[in-house]
């Protein structure tokens, strides 16, 4: 089952390793149907295919400069890439840069990211100004 979330006002970015095609193809028209159930309209999922997970972690870094989506999700078997050391210290540190939320696995992610978009939106919300970025203060 969905958490409740709105994901009405909210753009994503989908990362699909092609050496994962049978977890694909479960889980991305699932995932498209449970953000969309949430609110989101079609035209603000952005899916991109890449050839392997090794380029997952420069399609994230593209999406975070290059897009403006709200987050990422990188539709693989999460335990295959939370268990390369080097892909996941990597992805974290696009994160924390780009204040880009990314969420890994499958359909299930649609809840976890919207949840954690509206808590970073809550946060930043309610943030002094003197917590804010300059960029955000005009």
């Amino acid at each position: 089952m969905i958490a409740e979330g709105n994901a009405s006002n909210m753009r994503f970015g989908v990362i699909v390793a092609r050496e994962f095609e049978e977890h694909s193809e479960i889980h991305l028209p699932m995932l498209v149907d449970n953000l969309t159930r949430m609110g989101c309209q079609g035209d603000n999922i952005l899916i991109k295919y890449v050839p392997t997970m090794h380029d997952i972690l420069v399609t994230t870094q593209f999406m975070a400069q290059y897009t403006d989506v709200d987050g990422v999700i990188i539709l693989a078997p999460k335990d295959i890439v939370m268990g390369s050391g080097y892909l996941m210290q990597s992805i974290a540190l696009v994160q924390v840069q780009n204040g880009m939320v990314v969420e890994i696995g499958g359909a299930e992610c649609a809840a976890d990211i919207v949840y954690m978009i509206e808590m970073q939106n809550d946060m930043e919300l309610s943030a002094p100004a003197e917590k804010m970025p300059p960029f955000m203060l005009s």
